[in-house]
């Protein structure tokens, strides 16, 4: 039952992040009339302690674009990712000394898809999620799931 969880869980976050690409890459074209400086900065700051990647599911996917079809518009941590057009971090990510991963837009984009699913099978999962859209927050959560299958899950777009 696990694993068909885990099917279904990875089967939405990659839905989520195909449909926030091909928002992006629809964008009507007017020969370059369009100010390519519209758009938004977003920023995700994502904490998870105490994840066992034995027991615990862990997936974080965002994706997004701007209106010259620029898709590899990420940084993680400060290091930006050229040629990525979705980040994505699971629960060996936050297995090690980083618990804390921060995602950032290099220039402003015009849409923005996100998915969360967290699946705690084990001990307490303390997590905190954040977005935030042009330095304002539009996402806080802060919450520690149980074990036995607790779960947080969701999908943003802006």
């Amino acid at each position: 039952m696990n694993k068909l969880n885990i099917k279904i869980a990875l089967l939405g976050v990659f839905s989520v992040l195909a449909l926030g690409t091909l928002a992006t890459g629809c964008s009507k074209d007017d020969n370059g009339s369009e100010d390519l400086s519209k758009g938004s900065h977003y920023k995700i700051t994502a904490t998870l302690n105490n994840v066992n990647s034995d027991d615990d599911f862990v997936s974080i996917a965002v994706s997004g674009g701007n209106l010259a079809g620029k898709t590899d518009v990420w940084k993680v941590n400060g290091v930006v990712k050229p040629g990525e057009s979705a980040i994505g971090l699971g629960d060996n990510d936050f297995i090690g000394a980083t618990k804390t991963y921060v995602i950032e837009t290099t220039v402003p984009i015009r849409a923005f898809a996100g998915g969360v699913q967290i699946i705690n099978y084990g001990e307490s999962l303390p997590l905190s999620l954040k977005i935030e859209k042009n330095n304002e927050t539009v996402v806080n959560e802060n919450l520690t799931l149980t074990g036995d299958g607790a779960d947080f899950t969701k999908q943003y777009s802006f």
